[in-house]
């Protein structure tokens, strides 16, 4: 019984001191008089395209427990394989090309079967004609990626891209940094498989004056050469000590990998339980198209969500996505993430927004742009209102089946209270309560142009 009360104790101290420690480490976080919409600190230049991260350090970021980057590829441009430690979620804003991942233990699923046909011809074959009838590439699945695609990875997954089309590919992506499954610090870390970043992780003190190098290189060639079972001057190579073009390096030739048709092109799968394994689940999904949009409106615009519901690996991640997409003087309706931090980047046009913090200030009122990042933490609110001939958004939230709050609209909070509770605690009479409460219609989007009615409450809409 000693024991066993020794033990609780123990536990209870452990539990206080860690408890003591987060909050030392991160002391009122998110007690945000002010927002700013940001803008990429540090660049890193590349032979073929450039990345460009975000101040993770800026306070609204901190909050969120979130890093942002956005990567640049050009035309013919690889984006060399890495993994990070944290939960990914990117969004292809521009642009065309190929993604692979390798997810640990997992078989290569995708086979050049030109070795079993007569003569060895085939797409693949017909270029390694030179190294044997008995060779073939095998690798892990390769998927063709857009615009509009979203794109969630495990921490640890190894990732490449490569545009294969003749504008530049953008990619932006979300780091959870305060996820559980990051056991590190709250710090963005690649881990490059090849390449190397001569500019240094500029974002880590510490690290502003060292050049990064894949990590293959922290081994001595002589190792290399016995785990890959080549020479020692191969195992060199793979170090890549004399090579100064970056993490994004340009491809001279063509580039033929095992890859799927496009996605017009094949066959309509049915979902099976094969499915379900971490080697095959799907890790993309498209939020461009209207006809799947969660709310559309011709005259406004639309707004699509992705959740664990729609996207399962979402799950494990704890992560999600919204997409919108709205015509000049649409407004959406204030609002606020029940259960999750946000991250807004604009893609496309313009929008005046406000945002208001739990102390009732308004921390942010003003213009955003095509470029820019802002950060919303759980519980404030926000309104969006298109200020250019359209504009468009994507938002990463820290849950993987974030909800929002209205204040106005027909399912909003005030629609759901009683008018007497309105009338009093505004101080109004019942019948202004009663315009407060049903004036509004619509759910999620509306104009901005003014007062749509007066008085008696309209016919909804489609």
């Amino acid at each position: 019984m000693a024991r066993l009360s020794s033990l609780l104790s123990f536990s209870l101290a452990l539990l206080i001191f860690l408890h003591g420690s987060t909050a030392q480490q991160f002391p009122n976080e998110c007690q945000l008089d002010q927002l700013n919409a940001l803008e990429p600190s540090h660049v890193l230049k590349a032979e073929a395209g450039r990345i460009e991260v975000w101040d993770h350090h800026a306070p609204q970021l901190r909050c969120s427990g979130v890093s942002f980057v956005r990567y640049i590829i050009e035309s013919k441009g690889l984006y060399l394989p890495s993994f990070f430690s944290t939960a990914k979620l990117s969004f292809v804003a521009k642009g065309q090309g190929l993604m692979g991942r390798v997810v640990p233990g997992c078989a290569e699923t995708f086979q050049d079967s030109s070795v079993f046909q007569p003569g060895g011809q085939g797409q693949q074959g017909q270029g390694q004609q030179g190294q044997g009838q008995g060779f073939r590439d095998m690798h892990q699945k390769v998927e063709h990626i857009r615009t509009g695609d979203t794109i969630a990875t495990h921490p640890g997954v190894a990732q490449w891209f490569y545009n294969d089309g003749n504008q530049p590919l953008v990619i932006v992506s979300v780091l959870d940094l305060a996820s559980h499954q990051n056991q590190l610090d709250r710090n963005p870390r690649p881990f490059y498989l090849a390449g190397n970043n001569p500019q240094g992780q500029v974002w880590i003190e510490g690290r502003e004056q060292q050049p990064q190098k894949n990590i293959l290189n922290g081994f001595t060639p002589e190792v290399l050469a016995k785990a890959f079972k080549i020479d020692v001057r191969t195992a060199q190579q793979l170090q890549n000590q004399e090579d100064n073009r970056g993490n994004i390096i340009r491809v001279q030739g063509p580039f033929s990998v095992i890859r799927p048709p496009l996605r017009s092109q094949r066959p309509q799968e049915e979902v099976n339980g094969l499915e379900e394994t971490i080697c095959s689940a799907r890790c993309t999904d498209n939020l461009d198209d209207p006809s799947n949009a969660d709310v559309y409106k011709p005259q406004l615009g639309y707004i699509s969500t992705l959740n664990s519901y729609d996207l399962p690996i979402l799950r494990f991640l704890r992560l999600s996505a919204l997409r919108g997409s709205i015509r000049q003087n649409a407004m959406v309706l204030p609002q606020w993430n029940a259960n999750a931090n946000a991250v807004l980047y604009v893609t496309d046009g313009e929008a005046h927004v406000q945002v208001v913090n739990d102390n009732g200030d308004r921390v942010f009122d003003g213009q955003v742009s095509q470029g820019q990042l802002l950060s919303i933490p759980q519980g404030f609110s926000v309104v969006k209102r298109a200020t250019s001939e359209q504009f468009r958004w994507i938002e990463f939230k820290t849950n993987a089946n974030a909800q929002i709050n209205t204040l106005a609209g027909r399912t909003s909070v005030l629609r759901g209270l009683p008018l007497e509770v309105i009338s009093n605690g505004y101080q109004i009479s019942l019948e202004e309560a009663r315009r407060v409460k049903f004036n509004t219609i619509e759910t999620t989007l509306t104009h901005s142009s003014g007062p749509a009615s007066y008085g008696r409450p309209r016919k909804a809409d489609a």
